[in-house]
């Protein structure tokens, strides 16, 4: 295994073709859709890809400074003005996934392996506290994997398909020295916060720096596209290592369920977007990426490149994560009622 990590390279490359193809053919995201078919494929065929050295985490550090740049001051105070909307539209996403965990907890599941399972947050935070409640941590992950796989394939080209004429606005100039010193502080802000044990430390820490560096100096800048498309690739290649043949066969009767569940669960988030947002007179499609269950980076960057609010995409994302990192425990202990104990083992019964 230590000498396959020395072929990372050839991930990239694949990556890189996939993306090539996908942006060729005019795909949403492609740098982040294509890279990751292209290495999920190449798993899938047998083919022993390997991991990109802390890919996922340098993507995660650009696309966030990427997305932060459009945080300028006014826009900073929007987000403001419409806090009470952004709290309601998470709110109904976590009503969302509560009734999603009841349903596949009804379905044979045992309630902690479901919750974890289904709650959108922080994968990697949700095994933990799965597994020190005695939760079946591979169905966990597995539930997670198909959550992120779903949301980023399908949202973005429903989206894409739903608002085909988008105008082409014009990017802003890119001002090296603050962009430089964003990313290099950037980088020190995720090392804090992955030492603080804080919640996805490569997306928020990163973000929060470069929101709070170009609101309060009042900057209009952006990222050059070749950085930004690197930061996708990284993020898709890192997305596609993760899945493989023994995925897919692990276990079908949970991730079926699974997935039926996440299908159903996106379009009634659809659906109460566009009720709220025509109640409110909002764009139904900001609302309806903001409030999915996916990733902050991949939806705010799939309003970026349709040309939504990206700062009201990403504020509801970020809270969204915020809101029910803190609120998992507290309904957790309001919610199951099963005074036994669960085992992996148990965990697994009905699965199938």
């Amino acid at each position: 295994m230590r000498n396959l990590r020395q072929y990372w390279l050839l991930t990239l490359i694949i990556g890189a073709l996939g993306g090539s193809v996908a942006s060729w053919a005019g795909w949403p995201l492609p740098w982040v859709i294509g890279s990751l078919v292209a290495v999920m494929l190449s798993r899938c065929s047998g083919a022993r890809v390997p991991e990109v050295p802390h890919g996922r985490k340098i993507g995660q550090l650009i696309v966030a400074v990427a997305i932060g740049c459009h945080f300028t001051l006014p826009v900073m105070q929007q987000v403001v003005t419409h806090l009470g909307l952004i709290v309601t539209a998470v709110m109904l996403t976590l009503v969302l996934a509560v009734c999603s965990v009841l349903i596949l907890h009804r379905w044979g599941v045992s309630f902690g392996t479901a919750f974890f399972a289904l709650m959108p947050a922080n994968s990697t935070e949700m095994v933990h506290l799965g597994r020190q409640r005695q939760a079946d941590t591979s169905f966990i992950a597995a539930a997670h994997s198909i959550r992120l796989l779903l949301i980023l394939l399908a949202v973005p080209a429903v989206a894409t398909f739903g608002m085909p004429h988008v105008a082409v606005r014009v990017p802003l100039p890119v001002i090296w020295p603050w962009l430089v010193f964003i990313l290099a502080m950037s980088g020190l802000a995720a090392l804090g916060f992955q030492r603080c044990k804080l919640p996805n430390p490569w997306t928020f820490g990163p973000f929060l720096i470069c929101a709070v560096g170009v609101g309060c100096n009042n900057l209009s800048m952006s990222m050059p596209g070749w950085l930004s498309g690197t930061g996708q690739l990284l993020i898709g290649c890192a997305l596609g290592v993760a899945v493989d043949r023994g995925f897919f066969l692990r276990a079908p009767g949970f991730l079926s369920k699974v997935l039926l569940l996440l299908a159903g669960s996106v379009i009634a988030t659809a659906l109460a977007a566009w009720g709220l947002g025509a109640w409110l007179g909002m764009p139904w499609l900001s609302l309806a990426l903001g409030m999915m269950p996916g990733s902050a980076p991949e939806m705010s960057l799939t309003a970026e490149a349709l040309g939504l609010a990206v700062t009201l995409v990403t504020a509801m994302q970020v809270i969204r994560m915020l809101l029910i990192q803190a609120a998992c425990l507290p309904l957790l202990r309001l919610l199951d009622r099963t005074p036994q104990v669960r085992t992996p083992a148990s965990a697994g019964s009905g699965f199938w």
